[in-house]
């Protein structure tokens, strides 16, 4: 089985490397031995570039990455949405989620990815190759099952964990294993992630960028300590230790979340990105400098589009009339209004009632905001490729409504249709201005997959559930510095929660933070979300503001939902599986 995944994989390239009288010289392609592949640098380069491919680190399952899942996360989490009612990550959040499974893409059951991790490690030993080649190559493969792992307990809690290749024709009690439990998930993953920075380089040549370093590693020791510090503190021991933490392990998993993240912050290696003077500028550009200047990224997946390598967020965020194709990735103004205003009062100072009885300029309402939030908001009148982004959907002049035409000063009467339904903002973080999109997939931008910006992030909360309140708000206080935020005064849990969703909106981390703070149910459930549509007055040159619902339901989120079911399909094809509560 596993030697035909290899065969196939591996044809292309030795029918391009190979002459037509050296190819026939060869083994047939379809008896490639073990000794061949397990030899040849190249043939396993190729396998484990393709254990990189199947990690999925970009938060989308299949065959979507071009079209709509990058804003899944987001809606689950309620930051967004994206435009069709079709589109899976719509649907998702707005539906019920029942014993059948989750959505395709928002599911993660990687195992078929595990078990060739697990066949890669026990094979490579058996290699030619020098030792510190062989070691480095399992301490990537190490470090890629470890990340699947994760991706798995965030969902499901519990999974079985598997560190050995499984046999076809094993018997049943070694195929159908029960599920470990989440406690012993998260200690596989912490264990694995200690080990590996030990094994793991500092920083590799240009050529080598996308691979897991130390640092990457104590990321994601950083990011998963934490979590399982948090679901101590707020969640509930379940299913006879199945799910959850006693309450005792908070600090010690909230130490080694700490230590991870003052291993990286203090490492001389990494800093935060910094390089322009405009805070928005900045913002934005930190997302897409991959130049060896920017020092936050710990870890990205490379996109390369002359070695297609690429991706569509541009082409599928920015606004329609730019690109001339179909724009789905939506903020809700819910979420907009967890951005502060730029002299630090809160988002919701314009209340609802207010924002609907009087006009505003775009200035008023979003360009006071925090830097954050226009690098990472598409709003009315906000800047782009030299033109400005319009959302309303009529203007009224001289006491007139106009809904087509165009003023002589060149005013369009109502923006494309597309940007004027649904919520009134697009996403523009992580979009490449310089792009001059065409409707095709040739975005190359880099997905930060690690950052300082998270890890500080990390670093203030576990330093808040350890009592270190001062040094917490201390470390908040140092990302708010950076997008000339003022300082905060004091810190609260509410505090932290609030800055963590600003300063890494629409990175895939919403919904799962919501679920490990035990809050979704109460920020999601019953929410209809809302979104904004404007009229411009074309002779004050201000907007009159109509809420509108943005998603067509109100969603729900039930107290079951904080983990994913496994699902009928693999309950029943594993009778050691016990389903998560009340599935």
């Amino acid at each position: 089985m596993i030697m035909k995944k290899i065969k196939y994989l591996l044809m292309s390239l030795l029918l391009g490397s190979l002459g037509c009288q050296e190819f026939l010289d060869k083994e047939p392609l379809d008896i490639i031995s073990d000794a061949a592949v397990w030899n040849d640098e190249s043939l396993i380069n190729s396998y484990l570039a393709d254990l990189y491919y199947r990690t999925d680190f970009i938060e989308i399952r299949g065959n979507f990455a071009e079209q709509t899942s990058f804003a899944m996360v987001a809606s689950m989490g309620g930051e967004g949405r994206s435009f069709g009612t079709h589109h899976h990550s719509y649907i998702a959040s707005t539906n019920v989620i029942t014993s059948a499974g989750t959505d395709q893409e928002l599911d993660y059951w990687n195992y078929s990815n595990i078990r060739d991790c697990n066949y890669f490690i026990e094979k490579i030993k058996e290699s030619s190759l020098d030792q510190p080649i062989i070691d480095q190559k399992i301490a990537e493969v190490r470090f890629l099952r470890a990340y699947m792992y994760f991706e798995m307990v965030i969902r499901f809690g519990g999974v079985p964990i598997l560190t050995e290749a499984q046999s076809i024709d094993a018997p049943a009690e070694e195929i159908y294993v029960p599920r470990d439990s989440e406690k012993e998930v998260y200690d596989f993953i912490i264990a694995e992630t200690t080990d590996l920075a030990q094994l793991l380089p500092s920083q590799y040549e240009a050529k080598d960028k996308g691979k897991p370093t130390k640092w990457a590693a104590l990321a994601l020791q950083s990011r998963a300590a934490l979590y399982a510090a948090s679901i101590a503190k707020y969640g509930q021991v379940q299913l006879d230790g199945l799910l959850g933490f006693p309450a005792s392990d908070m600090e010690y998993y909230a130490q080694k979340s700490y230590d991870a993240s003052k291993a990286i912050i203090n490492n001389g290696i990494h800093a935060l990105y910094e390089k322009h003077a405009d805070a928005v500028v900045n913002y934005q550009n930190l997302f897409l400098d991959e130049s060896a200047d920017n020092k936050e990224v710990i870890m990205a997946e490379v996109y390369d589009y002359s070695k297609n390598r690429a991706h569509a967020f541009t082409l599928r965020a920015m606004p329609h009339d730019f690109n001339g194709t179909f724009a789905t990735m939506l903020y809700l103004y819910d979420f907009v209004e967890r951005f502060e205003f730029a002299d630090g009062s809160p988002g919701t100072s314009v209340s609802r009632a207010q924002l609907t009885a009087q006009e505003w300029s775009s200035d008023e309402l979003f360009g006071s905001r925090d830097a954050r939030f226009r690098a990472s908001v598409f709003y009315p009148e906000s800047p782009w490729q030299g033109g400005k982004t319009l959302f309303h959907s009529r203007t009224i002049r001289d006491g007139v409504t106009y809904t087509s035409g165009v003023a002589e000063d060149g005013w369009p009467y109502q923006s494309v249709a597309r940007n004027n339904q649904r919520s009134g903002f697009m996403v523009r973080k992580r979009c490449n201005e310089n792009m001059k999109t065409t409707p095709v997939i040739n975005d190359e931008t880099d997905y930060i997959i690690f950052r300082l910006g998270e890890i500080y992030l990390n670093l203030a909360e576990a330093a808040f559930y350890l009592g270190h309140t001062q040094e917490a708000l201390d470390v908040l206080n140092r990302l708010r510095q950076r997008a000339n935020m003022p300082p905060k005064a004091t810190i609260t849990e509410a505090i932290l929660q609030n800055e963590r969703m600003v300063e890494l909106t629409w990175e895939n981390h919403s919904y799962w933070d919501l679920r490990r703070w035990r809050i979704a149910k109460s920020v999601l459930d019953g929410v209809r979300t809302r979104g904004l549509q404007y009229t411009y007055n074309y002779n004050t040159k201000k907007y009159r503001i109509t809420l509108i619902n943005a998603e067509g339901v109100a969603r729900t989120f039930q107290d079951r939902n904080y983990y994913l079911p496994l699902g009928v399909n693999r309950v029943a094809e594993n009778p050691n599986f016990v389903e998560n509560p009340g599935y």
